[in-house]
Order: structure tokens, then C-alpha cells, then sequence
């Protein structure tokens, strides 16, 4: 199958599509296919200055030298990262994210370059890290984000692949010198250990990324069962808060449970809560009728009232000490 062929995951009716473009060798990769299209929609590349690098603004100028050369107009916004103090990569890629949320118009699509070698390290990490089958799905092939969609059209091709493309079409990139830091998890991933895993493992990328796909089924099926427990479960209070009752909660089984409390926490759009505090508040919710247990979060607490589970923002917390309104429907 010739690579051109992965375009076609855009849909028909797309209006713009705006490519995530850092000059590097897999988004040069991208945009030199996009633009070998004979499309209706609009290209725009979109270069996101984090700011982070030395060579940040020598990447910037790449970027619009490359626009320029294909004829188009280049997109730039800067990030100010200056007060993040930890997990800079984390907090940079949530900004990224907020703002194609915020600047896409209803049939605009983002296309990011992310590929199976990236699928690969993302799988080890989320597995390094105790994810379950949410982190183990890995990157997504396409998902919605607000008003636009985003699609990973590259996620089929490895790294080599894309290089000898590169090579064959002539594509210049920048190669970013952080990308060779291993004190960073995902570079020492891919510098020293997944070239070993290769040696014995030849076809480690084709087995994690059918292992991705299983873990998305799985999620898919989690999913569908979750939201028929939250419907059973649930109560809303005023102003549209969805709260567990608890001794429904209690009487599932462990599995299903955490399951449903992962899904409640999702849907109200809050962080994941660790393996480990969720089974310390299951722990404190079977502790005694009377237990008013509380597990917080950067973002919100989980508290009981009236043998219900609620969600509370983090900047309403100061209020449940004293006389929190619940918002509790007679």
C-alpha cells in the first residue's frame, strides 16, 4: 500500500485541516502528503512554540521557511511554560491540546504525525506505569476534540518507514537535539531499550499495536458497562451534578465498581484517579456506615452526603466544612 494512502482516514466533507507541524521528520513527512493531495480542503500547518529548547525559534524559522516553500500559510502560537515548576511535558502537552480545542471550527480535522514507533513506547510507558486498559490502548487512531476531529493518519508506519520516504522524496526536517536526552523516559525507551526488545522481537511494533487494538476493544466493552451502571446508580442533584448511591456502589462487584467510578469521574471531565486511592476510597466507603471519607485530587475530592458519592471541584472544597450546599432534589 503506497503511504498516500493513509490520507484517506480524513473525511470527504472536511473543510480545513490543520497539520501539527514541528519542523521534524514525521510531521515534514505529513505535510509533503498532504499537499500532494488534490483536495478541497484548506491546509494549514501549525507550529506550537513551547519554548523549552535552545533551539526553539531556530525550529519556528524552519517551520515558515517550509511553509513558505509549499506555498502556504503558517500557523504560529507560543506557550508560556515559564511557572511550571514539574512535569513540564505533561502540563505542555495539556496547553497544545486546550488550544486546538479552543482555535477549531465545526469540520476543521488536526492531523498530529504520531506513528507505530511512537504507538510502541506509549504502550510500554502507560504499561511501566501501571496503566490499565485506557493507558494501554495507546494513541488513538482518531478522536473528537470539541468541534474538530483529530486523526493520527501515520499510526500504520514505523519510523524507518518514513525516513526512506523522506529520503526518496528529498523532504528536509529538523532534528531536534532534545530528542537525544535519555535522562527523558521516552527517549531511553527508544535509544536503549527498544532496540534490544527488536533484536529478540523482531515484529515488537506489529505485536504492540495489536495489543493497543485488543486493550481499546476492551475499553470499548468497559465503557457500555459503565454507562448502564451509571444509569442505575446515579441520582442528579441541582444543577446537573450526578452523584453514586452508595450502597448500590458497595453491592457490585470490585471490578465493576472501580470500573463505574473511573467513568463517573470521567465523564464529570476530571483527572484519572490512581489504582491506589481509588482502593483507598472503596476501603473507607466499607469501613463503617457513619465514614465520611474524603480522597482528594489536584481538581476535585470525592465526599459522601446522605449515602451518596459526590464530585466536588476543588475550589468548592473550603465550603464542605461548614455548610456546603449539596444541591440535593427532595
Amino acid at each position: 500500500m503506497q503511504m498516500q494512502a493513509c490520507l484517506e482516514i480524513i473525511p470527504q466533507d472536511s473543510k480545513r485541516v490543520l497539520v501539527a507541524f514541528s519542523g521534524g521528520l514525521d510531521s515534514s513527512v505529513l505535510l509533503h502528503l498532504l499537499t500532494r493531495q488534490n483536495a478541497a480542503y484548506e491546509i494549514i500547518p501549525w507550529h506550537i512554540n513551547h519554548g523549552l529548547l535552545d533551539v526553539a525559534s531556530q525550529m519556528e524559522k524552519f517551520c515558515a521557511e517550509q511553509a513558505y516553500r509549499y506555498g502556504l500559510e503558517l500557523r504560529i502560537d507560543r506557550l508560556d511554560l515559564s511557572n511550571v515548576d514539574s512535569n513540564i511535558e505533561a502540563e505542555a502537552r495539556h496547553q497544545r491540546y486546550r488550544l486546538f480545542e479552543q482555535s477549531c471550527l465545526p469540520g476543521d480535522c488536526i492531523l498530529t504525525a504520531h506513528h507505530a514507533d511512537d504507538q510502541a513506547e506509549t504502550f510500554l510507558l502507560n504499561a511501566l506505569r501501571g496503566s490499565g486498559s485506557a493507558g494501554l490502548r495507546g494513541i488513538a487512531r482518531q478522536r473528537r476534540l470539541g468541534n474538530a476531529f483529530i486523526l493520527r493518519p501515520l499510526l500504520d508506519y514505523s519510523r524507518e518507514q518514513l525516513e526512506a520516504y523522506a529520503t526518496a522524496q528529498e523532504i528536509s526536517w529538523f532534528n531536534d537535539p532534545s530528542n537525544q536526552q535519555t535522562r527523558f523516559d521516552r527517549n531511553y525507551l527508544r535509544k536503549e531499550v527498544i532496540p534490544l526488545l527488536r533484536q529478540r522481537w523482531p515484529h515488537l511494533q506489529t505485536a504492540l499495536s495489536t495489543a493497543c487494538d485488543l486493550q481499546s476493544e476492551t475499553q470499548v466493552l468497559l465503557d457500555k458497562i459503565a454507562a448502564q451502571d451509571l444509569i442505575s446508580l446515579s441520582r442528579a442533584a441541582s444543577g446537573g451534578i450526578v452523584t453514586l448511591d452508595i450502597i448500590e456502589l458497595l453491592a457490585l462487584s470490585a471490578g465493576r465498581r472501580n470500573n463505574l467510578i473511573r467513568h463517573w469521574i470521567a465523564q464529570a471531565g476530571m483527572s484519572s484517579m490512581p489504582q491506589a486511592r481509588l482502593q483507598e476510597l472503596v476501603r473507607q466507603l466499607q469501613s463503617r456506615p457513619d465514614a465520611t471519607p474524603e480522597i482528594s485530587m489536584p481538581d476535585y475530592a470525592i465526599r459522601i452526603y446522605d449515602q451518596r458519592l459526590f464530585l466536588v471541584p476543588q475550589g468548592s472544597i473550603g465550603q464542605c466544612s461548614g455548610d456546603y450546599e449539596f444541591g440535593l432534589q427532595s
